[in-house]
């Protein structure tokens, strides 16, 4: 069965991951605190790897004066026979500054230890 729900938590935050959600329906959605981001598929990026993907989101953007964009790692999750699991990974953080921003400064990396969990046979709408 494929996944179809994460909820990740750690550090002050919630992230709900829906994959393969329509194109029309939010797919992502990120809690910090007050700070809350839905996100529809084609605003989130996702890169394969050789161990899972990566998932990333921009939080914040301004074009002249940078931003921040928040991905985690998804691993393969093996759910044979399961319809739940628990699994570790990570969050990322990255801070950059827009060609307008002084002084100029490099980016910024921070990572978060995020629980998760993963769901199937969740209908996709």
């Amino acid at each position: 069965m494929p996944v179809r729900k994460i909820i990740l938590k750690g550090a002050g935050i919630e992230v709900d991951y829906t994959v393969g959600a329509s194109e029309s329906f939010v797919a992502l959605i990120y809690r910090a605190g007050a700070f809350v981001r839905s996100f529809t598929p084609l605003e989130i990026q996702t890169d394969a790897t050789g161990l899972g993907q990566m998932v990333s989101v921009s939080l914040l953007q301004s074009p002249d004066s940078g931003g921040e964009r928040f991905g985690f790692f998804l691993p393969f999750i093996n759910m044979t026979g399961r319809h739940s699991a628990n699994f570790g990974t990570v969050g990322i953080y990255e801070t950059f500054s827009g060609p307008d921003s002084l002084p100029t400064r490099p980016s910024a990396w921070r990572m978060i230890d995020l629980a998760g969990t993963a769901e199937t046979g969740i209908p996709i709408m």
